[in-house]
């Protein structure tokens, strides 16, 4: 038989195929319109969940605002202003701390409950306070600061991304109000959000879940105890939710289940409002629908089935050998072919089957070899990406710190010249058995400290581009060495040179040249403190002929993996102490970015730091400085 006879018999069996189609049609419709109700429901509770979290956390900001607005705290006494505070404290229970800056971010005074008896004698209502840990005071004041140096302009207020505690471990968010007028002190208070935790626990519907995303997708808050804040990650469970402006439906796996979601953001906070019931909950109604749906297509199935056996023999086993060879195609079996010897379209089918097959066999040779070649080009392209813009971005940072480190330095050198004559006219006058004596040169050192930093934001500051002629290289390293001997010799450290042979130059400014070695030198020698191997190693390579390199690399304490990336930042530094430095790496970026060169860094915890200069050579032409 024909498989044009054969056909008609399948025809005729499917004759129930329109009763079929009929009860999924109307399943699928009550379907999306159960599914367009519940997503209805769950935006509105989102969107009323969105609203109470930014009132929750903007309400604190405008009463910050109002609260500078009515009276300049950093005009007030110490007393007046601690009652200050503590006004503004006892306005809200969920405030753990608050705390009065002046214009530079500097701490004037606060208030928080570390002890809550003391407390509670004074003023009955610090009993509704959460009490708070010395290292969660330090935390608080810390981001405070840094929120309040950097409150955008034309705003009043701004609200840090939320954090968890640094001892109890509980979520937060710290809101700054600038103050407006001349003295420009603000206001800033850490708030904790149990109490929108609470409200999502008692807030949803049996089987619903509410929960609240930052604006990187992690929990924030959650009704469920079992979910920590700030660590479960749904930005790739539910992708749609993360950093949404507009209000949204998605859905996610959990646990084998999946759950329909609809989320609406958090205004003016960047956060997420996010309701979820399992799929299966939600569209419950259907379960009835289903069943007698299934109930007509299992009567009309059976009749089908009634008549499949007579088909199965005529049809069941070429449409089985040609499965099988689709299958090893699947498994990459590319060379399979099938051999059916049939005259029907079967047979037409099978020998297509086979051309295919070595359509692909030949074309899958081909790919691999054109998946290489793209493979080692992308990868190397990538690389050169992410080291050019690693290195914009850098200079892109340290260009804007110059700018402000100008500004600083211009505006702080008059007054500190005036304090310096001031002091040093007062010890010229003072006899040397003068108690004052003693204040005053404490004040004068402090001062030169003072105008040494100053000097130092100079140097970020200014772009040199001018006075450059031919350095030989070799000559300015071994300048910078002997300088430094005896600091070498002291510390015990071994120095090797792995110079090229000859003359290397480069078109440079000695002098800034010779500053960053000697800044770097002395880098290496704090590093190499205390260590049990103590050497430095300096070597230069010719990269081509338009570039030369230099390494400095030594076997001391190495740089935290975690601190590579803000090396090169103003400010920044590894030691234990801070006194007064953390600019000399930023400033051999200024100086060796002013020359086109490029500095990289790379470092291993306890076994040493390297660090690479990239220079341009000298034009064959010109005199040797």
């Amino acid at each position: 038989m024909r498989i044009r006879s054969r056909l008609l018999l399948l025809l005729i069996a499917f004759a129930a195929v329109p009763t079929v189609a009929t009860g999924l049609l109307a399943w699928r419709g009550a379907e999306r319109a159960l599914a367009a109700s519940v997503d209805e429901q769950h935006r509105r509770t989102a969107l009323a969940e969105a609203e109470h979290a930014a009132t929750h956390v903007l309400s604190l900001a405008t009463e910050l605002e109002a609260a500078l607005l009515h009276q300049d705290p950093t005009t007030l006494g110490p007393a007046a202003a601690q009652e200050f505070l503590t006004r503004v404290f006892l306005r809200r229970d969920r405030i753990t701390q608050v705390g009065l800056f002046d214009a530079q971010a500097h701490l004037l005074a606060s208030v928080f409950v570390d002890d809550p008896e003391p407390f509670a004698r004074q003023e009955p209502q610090f009993r509704r306070h959460d009490t708070v840990t010395a290292a969660e005071v330090e935390d608080f004041q810390r981001r405070a600061a840094e929120l309040l140096s950097r409150v955008p302009a034309g705003r009043a207020y701004t609200i840090s991304a939320p954090y968890l505690t640094a001892v109890r471990h509980r979520p937060a968010v710290v809101v700054a109000a600038r103050e407006s007028g001349s003295h420009g002190g603000g206001l800033a208070a850490e708030l904790g959000l149990e109490e929108l935790s609470q409200r999502l626990t008692t807030g949803g519907e049996s089987h619903e879940r509410v929960f609240l995303l930052d604006d990187r997708g992690r929990l924030l808050l959650d009704g469920r105890a079992e979910h920590t804040p700030l660590q479960e990650d749904f930005s790739a469970r539910l992708p749609e939710a993360r950093g949404a402006r507009q209000p949204g439906q998605g859905h996610y796996e959990e646990d084998g289940q999946t759950w329909l979601a609809a989320f609406s953001p958090v205004p003016e906070l960047g956060w997420v409002a996010v309701v979820a019931r399992p799929r299966e909950a939600a569209l419950a109604p259907l379960q009835a629908l289903a069943r007698s749906t299934f109930e007509v297509l299992g009567l009309t199935l059976l009749g089908v089935l009634v008549l499949s056996p007579l088909l199965a023999r005529a049809l069941a086993r070429p449409i089985a050998r040609l499965a099988e060879g689709a299958r090893e195609l699947a498994r990459g079996n590319l060379g399979h072919r099938i051999s059916l010897k049939r005259r029907d379209e079967l047979g037409d089918l099978a020998h297509a089957f086979n051309d295919m097959g070595q359509a692909l066999e030949t074309a899958h040779r081909e790919l691999l070899g054109f998946n290489e070649q793209l493979a080692a080009q992308v990868e190397e392209r990538t690389r050169e990406l992410k080291q050019t813009q690693a290195q914009l971005s850098r200079s892109q940072r340290l260009a804007a710190m110059g700018d402000l480190a100008a500004g600083m330095a211009h505006e702080m050198n008059n007054p500190l010249a005036a304090i310096l004559g001031n002091v040093q006219l007062m010890l010229m006058d003072l006899p040397e058995e003068d108690p004052s004596r003693r204040m005053l040169n404490t004040v004068h050192n402090q001062a030169q400290r003072i105008a040494t930093i100053v000097r130092e934001l100079q140097l970020l500051s200014e772009r040199q581009q001018s006075g450059r002629s031919p350095v030989d290289l070799h000559r300015v390293l071994n300048r910078v060495l002997e300088a430094r001997g005896p600091e070498l010799t002291q510390a015990g450290v071994r120095v090797d040179r792995h110079f090229l042979s000859g003359e290397v130059k480069v078109l440079a400014d000695t002098q800034a040249l010779g500053d960053v070695f000697s800044r770097l030198l002395v880098n290496a020698l704090n590093a190499l403190r205390d260590r049990p191997e103590r050497t430095l190693t300096l070597a230069t390579h010719v990269v081509d002929a338009q570039l030369v390199k230099v390494e400095m690399r030594d076997t001391g304490r190495g740089i935290p993996r975690e601190h590579l990336e803000r090396i090169f930042n103003p400010f920044f530094t590894t030691k234990q102490q801070w006194t007064g430095k953390g600019l000399s790496l930023a400033i051999c970026h200024r100086v060796i970015e002013d020359h086109g060169g490029s500095i990289s860094l790379q470092s291993d915890e306890g076994v040493g730091t390297t660090v690479t200069l990239v220079l341009p050579t000298a034009p064959t032409q010109g005199s040797l400085v």
